[in-house]
């Protein structure tokens, strides 16, 4: 059972946050576990078995949130500040400044509950109207409550103000923009100071098809032998004896097979022998440099775990998007919970409207714990392509495996075709 304890003297809130239910009660998500109440304090609280989150907001109170031991978390929002950017550094890490003017822009500003680093989200001014307020904090209290971390309830509650109280938002339009360069705020990611510069080729679509996820090239070998046209190689150590000589190998192979071959992480040895595609986690992003990359034509496929990292991602253009983890996986440690089927076919929505080359919609890789069993429900949120690690790896009969997939994956094509029959 989760609960939303509204102040008394905000009461007023519980019907914004039960029309908010309402609309992510129509999306499919889980509500009824939701219930809504009175809180002792001036302080929102949503909790669950797991942890209490308390919030406040200067819509109706200058009080900051009452010190429990009990919160796993806290947040002060600040909807009326007039705070300058260059000082919001020296601001309590827990305080979120919203809409703070930036001429033309707003920028709703914050920290990460986990690292300290500055984040921010960026809108048009003519967006911003006070009369939204009370449905933006009630959005986050709803995502909260849904179990969405704190960047992906800002983002999605920016975007939600922009459409009617009955619309959840799919369109790329209405949603903001993460920030990857300020230096009033700090804010300065490496990828991002090219990025006008970074243009890396584009997919077709139904080119990626069944996308196995293997760590050797004698996987690679045995899968192209096998029929399959794309494939990632996924060594986790980087001190491997014959690292790169597997490396070059796969790529070696991609081209005899003409097929595409990504390489996870190892990107300067993918430069440097000529490889069709690289693939890098949120993680890896740092350490890579995309403009070489992207000078040497290679295909670029990115991980993304939610609206905030999906959004800040796509500034860059990469030629497919990873989506997970969709389900519990045992294969690498993750940073970020499984993102369910719901939230999967959500991210597909508001990934068709996004501009890809001289179209729209980004080809998209749906991964994490994927396997025969859920494949037809992944396949059916409108992905492109459909990663699988040991669903294959594990398989006594990989062939028949592979096979079992393409015919799920021909299942949707058939539901899609029109019908020629008169």
């Amino acid at each position: 059972m989760t609960k939303i304890l509204i102040p008394a003297d905000y009461i007023e809130l519980t019907g914004v946050i039960q029309q908010c239910l309402l609309v992510a009660d129509e999306q499919g998500f889980t509500v009824s576990g939701i219930e809504l109440g009175v809180s002792p304090t001036h302080t929102i609280l949503v909790s669950n078995s797991n942890d209490t989150i308390g919030l406040v907001a200067d819509l109706y109170t200058d009080l900051a949130p009452r010190v429990s031991q009990d919160y796993s978390s806290s947040y002060v929002f600040s909807y009326h500040s007039t705070l300058a950017l260059s000082d919001f550094t020296q601001q309590a890490q827990n305080v979120i400044f919203l809409a703070l003017d930036d001429g033309e822009r707003c920028l709703d500003v914050w920290h990460h509950p986990l690292n300290g680093e500055v984040r921010a989200l960026s809108f048009s001014s003519n967006n911003v109207r006070h009369a939204d307020n009370p449905s933006h904090l009630s959005w986050i209290v709803t995502l909260l409550a849904l179990d969405f971390p704190l960047e992906d309830c800002l983002t999605l509650a920016r975007a939600m103000v922009n459409v009617s109280r009955e619309t959840w938002t799919n369109n790329y339009a209405q949603f903001p923009t993460p920030v990857i360069e300020d230096s009033r705020l700090g804010i300065k990611v490496g990828w991002g100071v090219n990025q006008h510069q970074i243009q890396f080729p584009t997919l077709a679509h139904a080119s990626l098809g069944l996308y196995p996820v293997v760590d050797s090239v004698e996987w690679i070998e045995r899968l192209l032998n096998l029929g399959i046209k794309t494939l990632q190689l996924r060594i986790k150590n980087p001190d491997q004896s014959d690292l790169e000589q597997q490396i070059k190998r796969a790529i070696l192979l991609g081209k005899q097979f003409d097929a595409q071959v990504f390489i996870n992480d190892y990107w300067q040895l993918a430069i440097e022998h000529g490889a069709y595609g690289v693939h890098l986690g949120q993680e890896d992003l740092e350490e890579s440099n995309l403009k070489q990359l992207s000078d040497a034509g290679i295909r670029l496929g990115l991980s993304t775990h939610g609206y905030y990292e999906l959004l800040r991602i796509v500034q860059i253009a990469p030629s497919y998007i990873a989506l997970g983890h969709i389900f519990p996986t045992t294969t690498k440690q993750m940073p970020s919970k499984p993102q369910g089927l719901i939230r999967l076919a959500l991210y597909q929505k508001l990934i068709d409207t996004i501009p890809y080359g001289s179209d729209v919609g980004v080809p998209t890789v749906a991964i994490g714990g994927i396997d025969l069993a859920n494949a037809r429900a992944v396949w059916q949120c409108g992905v492109s392509s459909l990663a699988v690690v040991r669903a294959i790896t594990l398989s006594s009969e990989p062939q028949q495996v592979i096979q079992a997939f393409a015919d799920v994956m021909a299942s949707r094509e058939m539901i899609e075709e029109p019908s020629h029959v008169e």
